[in-house]
């Protein structure tokens, strides 16, 4: 690692632009409350935030939850196929050079990162998991994204576990920040409390639940979701569970094969996508939710709300799924009939699944998009102050 940035470097960067720009490839509504709170942050100290994003397009799209703020700035981005491999280019290169430091995303899939990572005149930050949790890590991936981890003043990961990564590989634990990745919890936590009775007890007619038989999905429908293999653990839950519902709320490209399987099936009820309003009503409503493919950011939500989830070993969870544990909710063997299993036993239960809730709802204080904000927000100034330097930076006179 060279030298740290000389006075007359330092003068220089400073004389740019205030803003901080977070590149992106869309904006989930998820998404809107963590940058608020990030601009909110970075106003104290005299910074703008833009956030540079295109809008979604093909199965992304498909889930319907695409937003902006006063913060967006649009963008063009190409999705190109090479070789079987999908990568992404937005021609930012130029507005990168412009601003005061650009957060970009740590994936070797964003060819304008190659760029920005090789021009000394760009302040480069990344953020992401660290490293891959959600596919299997091929050799030139991994290489690539140390060399970008390299040539970056700052590295933002969602976990303790990918921050470990990213020092692993040489990086000061300096200039390594773990933001915990956060919904708007406290609005959350804010809709539960005030949903009335009356609106609980209407759901709870209208789809025929009983209280400790009532289980929630909440997701995209795609293959990273696994639903072949919920339907088919419902299936043996309900056979020994006769009042068991099973709601699923979400959409996306696999729309048409949901509605088919609950169609078939008398204890399956579908909500289509729910706001963060509604999903926070429902927490009064639902036992325990039922993850058993790819858990992210719901982990954060099944906290915030105190519903435990039950998932499985699977691979390929994202990071998110570290704010799980033992204590707030069931781990089980990547197994259909283990993970009925699991799940008849806790319905049946009272005792363990109060247990579990009042544990997840303790955990999930913990997270916030404030805190996160609050993260990112330190994280940026240590860039900006040039604590760690960029492998292609020397000592100036």
């Amino acid at each position: 690692m060279s030298a740290p940035l000389s006075a007359r470097q330092l003068r220089k960067r400073e004389r740019k632009s205030t803003v901080i720009a977070f590149i992106q490839p869309f904006v989930p509504t998820y998404r809107v409350g963590l940058f608020n709170a990030i601009a909110a942050e970075l106003a104290e100290l005299g910074l703008v935030l833009e956030v540079w994003h295109d809008n979604p397009k093909g199965i992304v799209a498909a889930r319907g939850n695409a937003s902006q703020g006063v913060w967006s700035v649009p963008i063009h981005q190409r999705r190109l196929t090479i070789k079987r491999r999908n990568v992404t280019y937005r021609n930012v290169h130029r507005k990168a050079r412009g601003v005061r430091a650009v957060v970009a995303g740590l994936a070797s899939t964003n060819l304008e990162t190659y760029l920005l990572a090789l021009d000394p005149e760009v302040n480069l930050l990344l953020w992401g998991h660290g490293r891959n949790f959600t596919a299997s890590q091929h050799g030139l991936d991994i290489a690539i994204e140390r060399w970008l981890i390299g040539r970056s003043r700052h590295v933002f990961t969602y976990t303790e576990r990918g921050a470990e990564y990213v020092t692993s590989t040489g990086t000061d634990p300096g200039s390594v920040t773990v933001v915990r990745n956060s919904t708007d919890t406290e609005a959350l936590r804010g809709w539960k409390r005030e949903a009335s009775a009356e609106a609980i007890n209407s759901e709870q007619e209208r789809f025929k639940t009983s209280s400790g038989r009532t289980a929630l999905f909440v997701g995209a429908f795609d293959e990273p979701k696994r639903l072949p293999f919920l339907f088919a653990a419902a299936d043996l839950v309900a056979e020994r569970l006769p009042d068991f519902r099973l709601l699923l709320a979400g959409a996306g490209p696999l729309d048409d094969y949901v509605a088919e399987q609950v169609s078939r099936r008398p204890y399956a009820r579908l909500l289509g996508r729910v706001e963060a309003e509604r999903l926070a009503m429902f927490s009064h409503i639902a036992d325990v939710m039922l993850m058993p493919g790819r858990v992210g950011l719901v982990a954060v939500d099944a906290l915030a709300l105190g519903i435990p989830v039950v998932t499985t070993d699977y691979p390929y969870h994202a990071p998110e799924a570290d704010y799980l544990s033992e204590e707030n909710s069931v781990w089980t063997r990547n197994d259909v009939v283990c993970y009925a299993d699991e799940v008849v036993n806790l319905l049946s239960d009272e005792g363990r699944l109060d247990q579990l809730s009042r544990a997840a709802y303790s955990a999930g204080l913990s997270l916030s998009t404030e805190a996160s904000a609050r993260a990112f927000t330190v994280g940026i100034r240590k860039a900006l102050l040039g604590s760690k330097p960029r492998s292609d930076e020397h000592e100036g006179p």
